[in-house]
């Protein structure tokens, strides 16, 4: 996860210019460490600007893809893909797509966009997104939104951007789940993301789910708990921050992980929802390191086919889940060396 240059979406402010390349630079070096080949970058609008974050990240990244938020109703399918196109050339990477709604319709008003209800939102984001892709292609794209014949702005070195989109819950989200790579989901409890994932499947996306979701690990649950708490517990300005997030939210992803934070802190056995900025923040796997890992393969068997690491709260997180990515691997190593019985031996 790409860092905002201030410590919060809004309300507080930015650090210097320097420092704040500084960390970056820090957060994907540990990335890299990690073994992830992307990095999400939201679009928020007193973050820093997304096309500038994404530069960023390709020049203080080896291998590091950025995965670029972009609110349709704020932008225009041909600009989109010549950005893509230009920022692969320069550096000779892919770069994915984020297509977004806006989580806050009220907000695209006063940047100047029209309101629509959010059924109609998402249908203009499955237009912007086959928009998208005919322009990297050098196609003509005709629909109710966009009427674009642009040709191709050039040839993308490697392979074809990955789009994702947040997986709503409206109604218009059937028209542009068949066209994405992968649905990005926030963690939930295990049967509600079973369900998800069935809806899913129902509406043709085919391309599996990336789910995000935080981690704090240490050699006891206790420990981890403790931590937890300590560095997401919350303030007053957290709370504060959290109400202005959340009025007139229409986001569904944001807007379910409020509610399950109202039903309880912990979900499963080690889902977290009591951070004080739940809503904004992602919920967290909270426990030992083999109890996280042992959740996040569950999470795997679920369908979770790509894993996006929650903002930790400091760099010295990243040791820590970079243990729990560890015992993962082993435990699923051991997994694949047992023994398999055919099927029915044995059964009584």
């Amino acid at each position: 996860m790409c860092p905002s240059h201030g410590t919060a979406f809004a309300g507080e402010q930015p650090a210097d210019g320097a420092d704040y390349l500084r960390i970056l630079g820090e957060h994907c070096s540990w990335a890299e460490r990690l073994g992830a080949d992307g990095m999400l970058v939201y679009d928020f609008w007193q973050a820093l600007d997304p096309w500038t974050a994404a530069q960023e990240v390709l020049a203080r990244s080896r291998t590091l893809e950025p995965v670029v938020a972009v609110t349709a109703p704020l932008s225009q399918p041909a600009m989109v893909a010549r950005h893509v196109s230009s920022l692969s050339y320069l550096h000779g990477r892919a770069v994915h797509l984020n297509v977004v709604a806006g989580a806050r319709g009220a907000d695209l008003g006063l940047l100047g966009a029209a309101t629509a209800p959010a059924a109609e939102r998402q249908r203009r984001c499955a237009e912007f997104a086959a928009c998208v892709r005919a322009v990297l292609a050098g196609l003509p794209h005709h629909s109710a939104w966009y009427d674009v014949a642009a040709p191709s702005p050039g040839p993308l070195p490697g392979e074809q951007p990955r789009i994702y989109a947040p997986a709503s819950t409206s109604p218009g989200f059937d028209a542009l789940a068949p066209l994405l790579d992968a649905c990005l989901l926030m963690a939930k409890p295990y049967e509600q993301l079973a369900g998800e994932i069935r809806r899913l499947e129902q509406q043709g996306a085919t391309g599996g789910v990336a789910l995000i979701v935080g981690i704090v690990a240490r050699e006891t649950s206790r420990e981890a708990r403790e931590a937890a708490v300590y560095d997401y517990g919350g303030t007053r300005r957290d709370a504060l921050l959290r109400k202005l997030f959340t009025e007139g939210l229409t986001s569904t992803q944001h807007r379910a992980t409020l509610d399950l934070a109202e039903d309880a802190d912990w979900h499963d056995d080690c889902l977290w929802y009591g951070a004080g900025r739940v809503g904004i923040d992602t919920p967290k796997l909270v426990g030992d390191y083999h109890e996280v890992a042992d959740a996040l393969l569950r999470l795997g068997d679920l369908g979770m086919t790509t894993l996006v690491v929650d903002l930790p709260a400091d760099l010295a997180e990243y040791a820590h889940v970079a243990r729990v990515l560890e015992v993962a691997g082993r435990i699923a190593e051991t997994r694949e060396r047992r023994p398999q019985r055919a099927v029915g031996a044995g059964a009584r």
